[in-house]
Formats: structure tokens, sequence, C-alpha cells
């Protein structure tokens, strides 16, 4: 079977992958993951770290990356859009008058 080798940016994205689920599973333990998906608790430690890894940089290669749940992700392109149309906007303020409203 050949292998394939990560681009930079592949191997970038599954390196904070790893890092984020490698955290996340220390401050939660392996019991409560264990409990939640039906396994015992020494199939999860044996998961870690090659199959956490190997996840890691799967999540890479499908242009996914692991955020915690409290995060929103926003396209890039509509936040430069925003920042872009308030710089502008700013350009034209030459004082404080100019933001009271008529």
């Amino acid at each position: 079977m050949a292998t394939t080798q990560l681009s930079q940016e592949q191997a970038a994205r599954a390196r904070k992958n790893f890092i984020i689920l490698m955290q996340r599973l220390a401050s939660i333990g392996n019991a409560p993951v264990a409990l939640a998906v039906g396994c015992d608790e020494a199939t999860i430690s044996r998961m870690k770290p090659e199959k956490f890894q190997q996840f890691a940089e799967i999540l890479a290669v499908l242009d996914l990356k692991v955020v915690p749940s409290e995060m929103r992700c926003f396209n890039e392109r509509d936040i430069e859009m925003f920042i872009h149309g308030s710089k502008r906007w700013m350009e034209h303020i030459q004082g404080v008058d100019q933001l009271e409203a008529d």
C-alpha cells in the first residue's frame, strides 16, 4: 500500500488538532470518554497517542479543525469585508461631532 505525505499546511493543522485533542482528553480524563462512547478506559488509553494522531491527520486532510464547542467559526472573507467596510467608514470621520445622530 502506498503512503502519502501531508502537505506542510496539513501537518501544521494536524499538530494543532492533536494538541487540542490531548489537552481536552487530559482535562476530562479517559473514564468519562470511555463511558460516553461505550468502551472501557483501557481502550481509550491504548488509542493514544497513535490513533489520536492518525485521527488528527485525517481531520487535517479533510480540511477540518478541532475547536472547543464554545468557539464560533466565521468565514474569513466575510470578516475581511466587515473590517474593510469599517475602515472605509472611519476614514470619513473627522471628529466626534460627526457621530451624533440628527
